[in-house]
This record gives C-alpha cells, structure tokens and sequence, in this order.
C-alpha cells in the first residue's frame, strides 16, 4: 500500500493547501501594505523628494530634459517597484550634490508612458543621461550613488573638454 493510499492523506492534503493558502494570502497582503507603504520618496507624485529633483512627464520632457543647457540623469521609476523605492534616496542626494552643474529629473512610468515607450523602458530603475538633446548613457537596475556620480561625472568632464579652436588666415 502506498502512502497516498491511507484515508487520512487526503484530510492532511486539504488542511495543508488550507493552510498554505491562508499563509500565502497574509503574505501577499502583509508584502503589499508594506511596500513603499509610508515612503516618503513616493508619496504625492514626488512632493518629498530633494527640491533639486525635477518631476518630468509625458507633457514636459521635450523642454525640460532634451532642451536643458546642462547634463540631465533622468530615473525612470515606478510607486511598486522595490530597487526603485531602494535607489530613491541616492537619487534625491545626488540632486542635491549636482545641483549647479546638472539636472536629476524622475518619470513615473505608470504615469508616462509615452516617454517610457519612446525610450524602451522595459525594466526599472532605468537611468539615463541626456545631454544636449540626446542620450549619452543608460545604465538599468541598482546601483549605487558611487555608480550615479560616474554617470554624471563622466558626461561632465566630457563636456567641459572644449575642441580645438582652428584658425584660418
């Protein structure tokens, strides 16, 4: 006789799929309440974020981020996304930290996705730097601020760098 076969197999595999679903369905909940539950990097479409950052959308991202005179690390980002809620405070430091020499900007891309398309954003935290109308850089998932500085620092030495002067007589 196999195990499968005694009668009281078929009571214990009912109170475990009883029991794992009641454990799966607190976990989901518990997980969902919790996540980016009180953050206050996503609370009220960025009202919490560094002063320094730049909220950009479908409507405005042709002016503010592809006409800016300076570098623009832009963070694509989402409210659910967790590495996303995790890079957020590096993300309001680095504003701050650069915010004479270039622009931190975030598109929501639940929000905008117009530009999230047009860019092929497929996964998230996506940065992307711009300069002078047109992407530079892209670097998807978490990094670290160490990371975002040498995205920006790079496109800041590469711009600073002037061509030759050429004189014709």
């Amino acid at each position: 006789m196999f195990l499968s076969e005694l009668p009281f197999m078929n009571v214990l595999k009912n109170k475990w799929i009883k029991a794992s679903s009641f454990v799966l369905l607190a976990a989901l909940t518990l997980f969902s309440y919790g996540c980016g539950s009180g953050n206050p990097y996503i609370a009220d479409d960025g009202a919490n974020h560094s002063d320094a950052i730049q909220v950009v959308t479908d409507a405005n991202f042709a002016g503010s981020v592809l006409g800016a005179d300076k570098p623009v690390l832009v963070d694509f980002w989402a409210t659910w996304c967790g590495p996303c809620l995790q890079m957020a405070p590096a993300v309001s430091q680095l504003a701050d930290e650069y915010k004479d020499r270039a622009i931190v900007a975030k598109v929501d891309v639940d929000k905008n996705p117009d530009i999230s398309k047009k860019y092929d954003i497929s996964a998230i935290p996506t940065f992307i730097v711009f300069h002078q109308g047109e992407e530079v850089m892209r670097y998807t998932g978490s990094t670290t601020i160490k990371g975002l500085r040498s995205m920006l620092d790079k496109r800041l030495t590469a711009s600073s760098k002037t061509e030759p002067t050429v004189t014709v007589d």
